[in-house]
């Protein structure tokens, strides 16, 4: 689903990037919802996990753990500036204020508070990074539970997670019509799929770390 996302909203770009609401970055669900992802991500899996009724919650946290270590080191903060930032500047990116001239060694968010522009590098979309990796988080916890638990998916706690997921999908097709490069989003989407690859497809082949995971529909 996702990959496709992109890429079709690339070529839309490309054809004929149409004015809308969602071409500013300054729209509501943008500014609230996109903004805060890893808030609204963790907030609805809260209200999933309220409605399991499991002995061992160990592995909820777990997953949860490393998803959001993922999420902070990515775009918050790796040993200084966040991972993302660190590849913009070491692709030969810039903080440019002014008539001051470049500055290295920002950090974007740095950047943006002393009204300078982010240029030169190559600039990992943090919204396909962080709505592809919410996504698969979310996907991957709540499909397996409420498939071997059937009345499940009638719930209103499914509604609510199914909610943000469609509203992750349509944010990251806005990001593909209106932001960042073709490669900058490609890029964005690999990173997202990172944690999603160790939690979902590698920790169930080792039996240790599958007991500590306990993840779902293993």
């Amino acid at each position: 689903i996702y990959p496709i996302t992109i890429v079709l909203g690339s070529l839309v770009s490309a054809v004929s990037q149409p004015h809308t609401y969602f071409s500013s970055k300054r729209n509501f669900f943008n500014v609230t919802f996109v903004k805060n992802g890893w808030f609204w991500t963790t907030i609805v899996y809260m209200v999933h996990c309220s409605r399991l009724r499991i002995s061992r919650p160990t592995g909820l946290f777990m997953r949860y753990a490393v998803a959001t270590l993922w999420w902070y080191l990515f775009t918050q903060w790796f040993l200084g500036a966040p991972l993302m930032d660190r590849v913009f500047l070491g692709t030969g990116g810039t903080c440019r204020i002014g008539e001051g001239g470049d500055h290295k060694g920002w950090t974007s968010v740095g950047c943006r508070h002393a009204a300078g522009e982010w240029t030169g590098g190559h600039d990992i979309s943090g919204h396909s990074f962080l709505l592809t990796h919410a996504s698969l988080f979310l996907w991957y916890e709540i499909l397996p539970v409420c498939l071997e638990r059937g009345p499940m998916m009638r719930q209103a706690n499914t509604k609510i997670v199914m909610s943000l997921l469609l509203l992750w999908w349509w944010m990251l097709l806005m990001t593909g019509i209106y932001f960042h490069t073709f490669q900058e989003k490609v890029t964005g989407w690999l990173m997202g799929l990172v944690a999603w690859a160790f939690v979902y497809v590698a920790v169930p082949r080792v039996p240790v770390l599958k007991r500590v995971f306990s993840v779902p529909g293993v």
